[in-house]
């Protein structure tokens, strides 16, 4: 499951780096040829299990002889574990390396500059052929640290169709609607939006910035990067939606027992919430098996599943703005220069990042966008819980994903993001009586601009 960073774990990796005191890059030569036999080890925090083997089992029906080991981490876990077990020389042949939280100016260090790979493999003008600028987002001081897998996108809600239909609601598309479609759920004994904003998970960010998308879709990444404040009206009206959204039973009454992951997550695949927001790679739930596991997963015996869709965030503040999504690259996938089998690595990440194959089955995934240009799902290998309701939702999806201009956390500082959450649980904690404006006069003390891709 993807959680969002925090400063605790980014702090923990920084310093890990600092106490090192050296860096990698004794192992083998950036010029190792690919390999066709050898063992691979592959650390992450993302994919979940399940989808890595699938990437596995089809990498080796061309490379049967090459074993690559998958080991999954939860995010703040794999922040904690990665830098120490490089530093150690026992860490894994291949990592994730992500844009925001992790990143290359973190891990560039550890890993081989794959530019002539890529190079060699795609041609010299190989950057037009990866989506969004996620081989810029990967790369440090000239170094591409990683190469892209796929990107994100975030500022969506997801929806129990089954839920709704019982309740004889619609999605809605503004805050009046909206309101309207909670009091029909939760008149039917389901709550109507789950949300986890307790604790440091920086998911709460996610709220925060689709609200101020819809008051002004400029301002979020302006204030990110110092070119806005947070106390701006821009901020003031955002803390205020979110203030109201509580009020009239948008926002549920337990949303600050935990974080996003389990508790949001979890009441959604319980189906005891009507709607959850997730980013994109909530679509791989809307498989007919991957449903299973995901409510099996939240502790769901013998489970049967609903169908799931996904929607635009409402546009809240009423000004015909609607919500514009965001997002990044996800993550990429590094090669540590001290590993003993980097060949057999470069087949894999060569593989899995830059052939048609392999890209095709990211995309079939429904897990990430393909970071390779012009790879699509092939709908005909893709089986849905209802493919007629779902499959033209998600390539609607697909294609608003795709086209956002927005970034997600790569232009947000960790302080920024940790800011936004304090204010969030601020304003929605009934114990806290501090006037709006005060609110957000601390995120704007609290908080650190970004100068990443504002040259």
């Amino acid at each position: 499951m993807r959680k969002l960073t925090t400063a605790a774990a980014a702090a923990a990796a920084g310093i890990a780096l600092a106490l090192s005191g050296c860096s990698a890059g004794s192992g083998q030569d950036a010029d190792v040829a690919p390999a066709k036999s050898g063992t691979v080890s592959w650390w992450g925090y993302t994919p979940d299990t399940p989808v890595a083997q699938r990437y596995i089992a089809e990498f080796n029906k061309e490379y049967p002889k090459i074993k690559v080991t998958y080991r999954n981490f939860e995010n703040v876990d794999y922040r904690q574990a990665i830098i120490p077990a490089l530093d150690s020389g026992k860490g894994p042949d291949i990592f994730d390396t992500s844009a925001a939280g992790g990143t290359p100016a973190q891990y560039g260090p550890y890993a081989i500059d794959l530019t002539s790979f890529a190079k060699q493999t795609l041609g010299a003008d190989w950057k037009s052929k990866i989506g969004a600028n996620y081989a810029d987002q990967l790369t440090d001081d000239g170094q591409l640290t990683a190469m892209p897998l796929g990107g994100q996108a975030a500022g969506m809600l997801w929806w129990n169709k089954d839920i709704l239909d019982k309740a004889g609601a619609s999605v809605p598309t503004d805050y009046a609607s909206w309101v309207d479609t909670c009091k029909k759920i939760t008149a039917v004994g389901k709550a109507c939006f789950t949300m986890g904003a307790g604790g440091k998970d920086t998911f709460p960010t996610e709220l925060y910035h689709s609200i101020a998308n819809s008051v002004d879709p400029t301002w979020f990444l302006k204030a990110a990067t110092g070119k806005a404040k947070w106390t701006d009206p821009q901020g003031i009206e955002t803390l205020d939606i979110i203030k109201r959204m509580k009020a009239d039973g948008i926002i549920a009454k337990n949303v600050l027992d935990g974080g996003q992951y389990p508790l949001a997550d979890g009441q959604f695949q319980k189906s005891e919430a009507a709607s959850v927001q997730m980013g994109f790679w909530y679509t791989q739930y809307s498989g007919a098996q991957s449903c299973k596991t995901a409510e099996e997963s939240a502790g769901v015996s013998n489970p049967t599943c609903f169908v799931q869709v996904p929607s635009a965030f409402p546009d809240v503040a009423g000004k015909g703005n609607g919500s514009a999504y965001f997002g990044e690259v996800d993550y990429g996938l590094s090669i540590n220069a001290d590993s003993k089998n980097v060949g057999a690595a470069k087949t894999f990440v060569r593989w899995m990042t830059m052939s048609k194959t392999g890209q095709q089955n990211v995309a079939n995934a429904l897990d990430l966008l393909p970071s390779l240009q012009g790879v699509q799902p092939d709908w005909s290998d893709i089986t849905l819980v209802d493919q007629a309701v779902q499959q033209p939702a998600i390539e609607k999806l697909i294609t608003a994903s795709g086209s956002t201009t927005q970034t997600r956390q790569y232009q947000t500082t960790e302080k920024t993001l940790d800011g936004i959450v304090v204010a969030i649980q601020q304003i929605l904690d009934p114990t806290v009586d501090k006037p709006t404006q005060q609110i957000a006069s601390d995120l704007q003390g609290a908080s650190e601009a970004s100068t990443v891709g504002t040259k």
